[in-house]
C-alpha cells in the first residue's frame, strides 16, 4: 500500500492556479516569460517525454541519469508523483472510457476529469506499477513529493524573493496541469466513440494531441507518425544510443 495525501495535492493544484493568475495579472514581463519558458521545458522534456512516454509506457530507452533527473524535475510539473501518475495513466489505457478509467470525461464528466483527485478513493491495482515500486528512487520521490516542492519553493524565495518563487517554482505547474487536462478532456469527446487526433491540440500539448494514434499503439514513442510530434523530437534528443544501435 502506498500513501498519498490527495487533499494536499488538490491544495497544491489550486495554489498553482492562483500563482499563475497572479503572474499574469501583476507579474513583470520577465516573470511572465520565465513562467512560460519553464512550462515549455517542463512539459516538453519532462511531462511528455519522461513521465508519459518513458515511465508510463516504457516506449523508449533512456540513460539512468536522464530518468533520475527527469523524474526529479517532473515533481514540479504538479501532475502527481512518478508512481501515482503512471498508475493512473496505465489504468486510463487499459480501461479507456469505462468505469475504471480514472479521468474519462465521458464517464466522470469534465470537472472531475480536470480534478481527478476528487475521486481519490478509487481503488487501483498497484501491480500495474510494480516496476516503479521496486525502484528505491521512485519510492523516495513518492514519499518526499511535497517535501521537495516546499523545500524548493522556500529556497527559491530566499534566493530571489517570493514573487520570483511563485513565478518559477509554482505557476509553471499550473500550465503543465492545464496541458495534460486539456488533452484528457478534448481528445475523449462524448460525441466520439474512441479517442481522436487533433492537429491543433498536438501543437499546444507537444504531440499529446495525436491521441487516437497513441491509444492504438501506446508502445510507440512517436505519437505523430509522419506528422510533427514535438514530444518525440524531445525523446530523440535524450534517448540512449543503445536503443538504435545495430546488433553486433
Amino acid at each position: 500500500m502506498i500513501k498519498f495525501n490527495w487533499y494536499t495535492f488538490l491544495l497544491l493544484i489550486l495554489t498553482a492556479h492562483l500563482a499563475l493568475f497572479w503572474v499574469l495579472i501583476d507579474g513583470s514581463l520577465a516573470q511572465i516569460s520565465a513562467t512560460f519558458g519553464i512550462f515549455v521545458f517542463e512539459c516538453l522534456f519532462v511531462s511528455t517525454a519522461i513521465y508519459h512516454r518513458l515511465l508510463s509506457h516504457r516506449s523508449w530507452v533512456a540513460p539512468r541519469w536522464i530518468e533520475v533527473v527527469g523524474t526529479l524535475i517532473g515533481i514540479f510539473t504538479f501532475t502527481g508523483t512518478s508512481i501515482t501518475r503512471t498508475l493512473s495513466h496505465r489504468y486510463h489505457h487499459r480501461y479507456s472510457d469505462t468505469e475504471k478509467d480514472p479521468h474519462s470525461p465521458r464517464i466522470v464528466g469534465t470537472f472531475r476529469t480536470y480534478f481527478p483527485m476528487l475521486d481519490h478513493k478509487r481503488t487501483m491495482d498497484l501491480r500495474m506499477v510494480r516496476d516503479l515500486l521496486s525502484d528505491p528512487f521512485h519510492r523516495w520521490c513518492h514519499r518526499h513529493y511535497f517535501d521537495v516542492i516546499v523545500m524548493m519553493f522556500f529556497t527559491t524565495a530566499f534566493l530571489f524573493g517570493m514573487r520570483w518563487a511563485l513565478a518559477i517554482a509554482v505557476a509553471p505547474g499550473a500550465l503543465c496541469w492545464m496541458n495534460i487536462s486539456i488533452c484528457n478532456i478534448f481528445c475523449h469527446p462524448a460525441s466520439a466513440g474512441s479517442p481522436i487526433n487533433s492537429r491543433f491540440l498536438s501543437l499546444i500539448t507537444f504531440g499529446e494531441g495525436w491521441h487516437q494514434r497513441h491509444h492504438e499503439n501506446p508502445d510507440d514513442a512517436n505519437f505523430g507518425g509522419a506528422d510533427l510530434d514535438l514530444g518525440f523530437l524531445a525523446v530523440t534528443v535524450m534517448r540512449s544510443k543503445r536503443e538504435t544501435a545495430s546488433p553486433s
